[in-house]
């Protein structure tokens, strides 16, 4: 989603479409968490500020290394499949 304002804009029809809801949905973002509650059931994010170091190492530090966003992946699907929702 590129901008969350313009997706709110989008009728609920479409919105559904992209988003119905009943998938379990991880946002991924390099930038503030801020607002992807109202998307995703879970979320990978920046929550702090003040890192300063090589690009990898910092995406590393904050969780966004491939290994991180798989393991939140499936165990978001898990929680959902034990709940009966998946």
């Amino acid at each position: 989603m590129p901008c969350q304002d313009i997706f709110l804009e989008q009728s609920d029809e479409y919105q559904k479409s992209v988003l119905p809801g009943n998938i379990p949905t991880l946002s991924v973002e390099a930038a503030a968490i801020h607002g992807w509650h109202r998307f995703s059931h879970a979320q990978v994010a920046m929550t702090r500020f003040g890192a300063s170091g090589k690009g990898g190492a910092v995406f590393e530090a904050f969780g966004f290394s491939t290994e991180n966003v798989v393991n939140k992946s499936k165990a978001l699907v898990e929680f959902y499949k034990k709940a009966g929702s998946v």
